[in-house]
């Protein structure tokens, strides 16, 4: 791991900042990740350390090899730009660098908010009753859109704190449907579990992630949304995080987030202007 040049000066001006220790962590690997690139590919900075050598083209380079060779999300891509670009600036700031190699380098653009099925949370109840949908998809949006993450729902043994939830009566109707497609199905594995395998010589009873995939893929296709189960899930939090006036449930909702997943969605919120 290559040292980073002045970090005894960079470590105290980040305190001044009142970052958390995370974020401070992040500052730090961005740096050392960005000066091993160096030392790889350019033989005078390898030589000397010398961040007078770092130019800009170097910083254009490595955003490529970011997005191209490692294939990174164009909002970790931004943050890591982010990162150095506090660095260098630190550094120009001091006299320790003649220009700013971050100065001309642009952020990626983030997936748009179009890309995220908002309509599925604002008009719930008439996608659950809409019988051209599979009948899966369906309740992953109803489960999900009762704060629980999708892993969540297709565990074993979820069927416990699911039936002890309240719904509307428009969602009790899908789920009188659900009842007529799942019991069989029950019958035939002796479970009482959600998502239940159509495949009678499974090993598991339980619907596999990739049947699920396919079942979306397909209302996908019928109502032009992408319905992944991460982009459900994620499209709910927003909004949540969107309201001006949350409800008691939502906040209790976001309460249960870690701490990273919080900083997470709250900076995916800013990063796509989401707005509901």
């Amino acid at each position: 791991m290559t040292k980073i040049p002045y970090i005894t000066g960079f470590n105290a001006y980040l305190k001044t900042r009142h970052i958390s220790a995370r974020a401070h962590d992040e500052y730090l690997n961005s740096l050392h990740d960005f000066l091993d690139y160096l030392v790889e590919h350019d033989q005078l900075f390898k030589s000397t350390l010398d961040t007078h050598s770092i130019h800009d083209v170097d910083v254009l380079e490595y955003k490529s090899f970011l997005e191209h060779k490692l294939r990174l999300s164009p909002s970790t891509i931004n943050k890591v730009l982010s990162n150095l670009n506090i660095y260098f600036k630190y550094l120009f700031a001091n006299k320790l660098i003649d220009d700013l190699p971050t100065l001309n380098i642009n952020s990626l653009k983030v997936p748009l908010q179009d890309n995220f099925p908002v309509e599925i949370f604002l008009n719930l109840d008439d996608y659950l009753t809409n019988q051209n949908l599979h009948v899966y998809p369906r309740l992953l949006m109803l489960i999900i859109s009762k704060g629980f993450h999708y892993q969540t729902a297709l565990s074993d043994g979820f069927y416990q704190t699911f039936t002890s939830l309240k719904f509307s009566s428009r969602q009790r109707q899908f789920l009188q449907e659900y009842h007529d497609f799942i019991e069989p199905w029950q019958s035939y594995w002796n479970t009482k579990n959600l998502f239940l395998s159509r495949n009678k010589g499974a090993k598991s009873p339980l619907l596999s992630t990739a049947a699920l995939h396919r079942d979306l893929k397909k209302d996908s296709e019928k109502l032009d949304l992408e319905l992944t189960p991460k982009k459900l899930y994620t499209t709910f939090i927003l909004i949540l995080l969107s309201k001006r006036e949350p409800t008691d449930d939502d906040l209790a909702i976001i309460d249960q987030l870690s701490a990273s997943s919080l900083l997470y969605y709250r900076r995916l919120l800013r990063e796509t202007d989401f707005e509901i």
